[in-house]
């Protein structure tokens, strides 16, 4: 038997998964950060053809065709048949430039899956901790439903002889059906749980190994120290950068570029020759300077939407901190005041009880620390939610 036990035990172990083991399992499977992954591979073959000229014109000319004698092209010099090619080269500065643009748009890629990884990890904690504040629940209710059920025998007994405790008897079954109907929803819920957790892990999860634990907060001052990892707040920088890239590129796009159409011409009855054109396109208009001030404003844009992100990033992590430490102090309320208090007033009903007293008031606190050890479980779960999206905005995995 107890090898059997311990057989089972063993297999239990196993199969149990820590938080950090499924966080890691996630970011190998997950097939949302995989489509960044591609769309990160796929900014490497940008950047090369940042550095390509655009592609050459190729043209073919038949020149002075004579309607009366189409075919003969031996009437006159002027008749000839040409090959033309046409490239731009860009100005000095401009393909570096583009480079530097491409490259900023892929920070932002990256910036975007470690944000990714990020969200990921929040919602795993998130969820792994709701799972086991229900695993709780339903175990506390379990619980007193086989206390109920006692009472209820022992209130059928005492009825025989009370008439009282027919009332008692009746808030005892009362109880044990309240009882029932919240198990049975809190494993509905849990299952709704376990089946979102599948999906983020991409995987099956028999059990959760971390305990529902809490210690004292640490520091406001240390949570806003690492403000600056928000891979989010990364990404808003990066978006600068793009900005600060695009205006570099429509700053040297006043320049233009200049072209070199060279020509083959050939004549049937004269000698061949060739022509060579250099020439630019004319910024008459004014656009490319219009577009140069419409990147400058787009940097200011990029620049307040990170300084505003920053500050609303602070105040965030002020209002998380706010709640963290409000469950921390309502947990230790309950844990060294309500539920000692809770526990002695049962022992003395319990006491009263045996000497004849009312049964009514027994099943009541019964229902009162019911009540209170599920508080207890939820203020946990609660503190280390709290916590996990506090480590999701200062950027911890």
């Amino acid at each position: 038997m107890r090898l059997i036990f311990f057989i089972l035990f063993s297999v239990g172990l196993v199969q149990a998964q820590s938080i950090h083991q499924l966080i890691d399992q996630s970011i190998k499977k997950h097939p949302s950060l995989q489509t960044i992954q591609y769309r990160l591979s796929a900014m490497d073959e940008r950047i090369e053809e940042s550095q390509n000229f655009s592609n050459p014109d190729l043209s073919l000319t038949i020149n002075d065709i004579q309607f009366d004698n189409p075919t003969d092209r031996g009437l006159e010099p002027m008749q000839y048949n040409a090959i033309n090619v046409k490239q731009k080269f860009p100005w000095f500065g401009k393909l570096d430039a583009r480079k530097t643009f491409t490259q900023a748009q892929k920070s932002v890629i990256l910036d975007s899956y470690e944000a990714a990884k990020i969200a990921l990890a929040e919602e795993i904690r998130i969820t792994a901790y709701t799972i086991k504040e229900l695993e709780e629940r339903v175990r506390i209710v379990n619980r007193y439903k086989a206390v109920a059920k006692q009472n209820i025998d022992l209130y059928t007994a005492y009825a025989s002889t009370e008439t009282k405790s027919h009332t008692s008897s009746m808030s005892a079954s009362l109880m044990l059906s309240k009882t029932k109907i919240r198990a049975e929803r809190y494993k509905a819920i849990l299952k709704s749980q376990k089946a979102k957790l599948k999906y983020l892990v991409q995987g099956n999860v028999s059990t959760v190994s971390d305990i529902l634990q809490i210690k004292r907060p640490k520091s406001l001052g240390s949570y806003l120290s690492k403000l600056q990892n928000n891979p989010n707040y990364h990404m808003k920088l990066s978006e600068k950068n793009v900005a600060d890239a695009n205006k570099a590129i429509q700053d040297l796009s006043v320049t233009p570029d200049p072209y070199v159409k060279v020509g083959y011409f050939n004549r049937t009855e004269y000698p061949d020759y060739a022509s060579v054109t250099v020439g630019i396109s004319l910024p008459l208009y004014g656009s490319e300077k219009l577009n140069a001030e419409a990147a400058r404003k787009e940097v200011l844009a990029a620049q307040s939407a990170s300084l505003d992100y920053k500050y609303s990033l602070e105040s965030e992590i002020n209002i998380m901190y706010v709640k963290l430490t409000e469950a921390y102090q309502i947990y230790k309320i309950i844990q060294n005041e309500s539920l000692p208090q809770l526990e002695h007033m049962f022992e003395l009903s319990q006491s009263n009880i045996q000497n004849g007293g009312d049964l009514f008031a027994y099943t009541n606190l019964l229902e009162q620390k019911l009540a209170l050890e599920e508080q207890r479980i939820s203020i946990k779960a609660e503190y280390l939610r709290t916590q996990a999206r506090l480590k999701s905005l200062t950027g911890e995995l």
